[in-house]
């Protein structure tokens, strides 16, 4: 699917779950129009995966204009350009795209039954667009989306092979496999960027980074 088809399928599911099926726990936001997928070149050589665009500050939603405002300069787009780099990737042949496209009222992380409510069609969008790229590696930013993803017990640091006692990584890492989720693909989990503030991130990315290389390839 083209970025601009994946728009207005996104727009047609937000404007039917508003109608028919929203939340008044945390309702869709429908004084926004959804959030394209960021796309440079047709080369894509790695699939980026967020959860929703909607940020904490109202008013900065409104200058959202691609998935993970990775058009604009900020700590999001430096981590994902870390990532990119680490693993030979051109930043220029990333695809970066969310679960969900539309805007909730307040930011859904804390009710994700809103969201596990508003799941099936927008993944079923999701595999149609991600079909293009059958075997582009995908990565995962945050718990939530994990959580969408898989189940609502799991959590990134499993695949980061976090160990209870010692509170560092054990280094035996992991992925998600295909079988174990709604995508029907293997991705690679991650923190999100304010995540890294926790000092078991910020000491294991790199080895994780590693890991991701050595089963991808480049």
């Amino acid at each position: 699917m083209k970025p601009s088809e994946v728009f207005i399928e996104a727009l047609s599911i937000r404007d039917n779950l508003k109608k028919n099926n929203d939340c008044y726990e945390n309702p869709i936001d429908g004084s926004l129009l959804p959030v394209p997928p960021y796309r440079i070149s047709n080369k894509v050589k790695l699939i980026i995966l967020g959860q929703d665009p909607t940020v904490k500050i109202v008013k900065s939603r409104q200058n959202i204009d691609y998935t993970l405002n990775l058009d604009k300069e900020g700590s999001l787009k430096e981590y994902i350009f870390h990532i990119c780099i680490s693993l030979g990737v051109s930043f220029e042949n990333i695809y970066a795209t969310n679960i969900i496209k539309h805007f909730y009222s307040k930011p859904p992380a804390e009710t994700l039954n809103v969201m596990k409510a508003h799941l099936p069609k927008n993944i079923d969008l999701v595999i149609k667009e991600l079909a293009e790229y059958k075997r582009i590696p995908i990565i995962t930013l945050g718990q939530p989306v994990l959580q969408l993803l898989t189940d609502t017990t799991n959590e990134v640091k499993n695949y980061w092979s976090y160990n209870k006692k010692t509170k560092k990584t054990d280094k035996v890492f992991d992925y998600c496999k295909a079988k174990d989720n709604m995508l029907s693909r293997d991705f690679f989990p991650f923190p999100h960027q304010p995540s890294l503030r926790k000092e078991f991130y910020k000491n294991t990315l790199s080895d994780y980074i590693k890991f991701v290389k050595s089963k991808i390839g480049y």
